[in-house]
């Protein structure tokens, strides 16, 4: 790791093998909101015109009592 970014085309080309395309409303985020504004510039830089960040990141929404979220093992 050389800690640079990703060419656009390839990060296109990850995404798109993941299913994630411009057709959809992406929301970003991660743990504090750094990470999930890395991915947001990079859509909106390619053009994606639905794409969305959560800047305060899970630590923000789950910091706050009015949010709903489960916790343990999926069934």
């Amino acid at each position: 790791v050389d800690h640079t970014t990703r060419e656009f085309h390839e990060i296109n080309d990850i995404w798109e093998e993941a299913g994630i395309t411009p057709d959809k409303h992406l929301a970003f985020y991660c743990g504090t909101g750094w990470r999930g504004s890395e991915a947001f510039i990079n859509a909106w830089l390619m053009g994606w015109p639905r794409v969305s960040v959560f800047d305060g990141g899970w630590f923000e929404w789950s910091n706050d009592p009015n949010n709903p979220y489960e916790t343990g093992v999926p069934k």
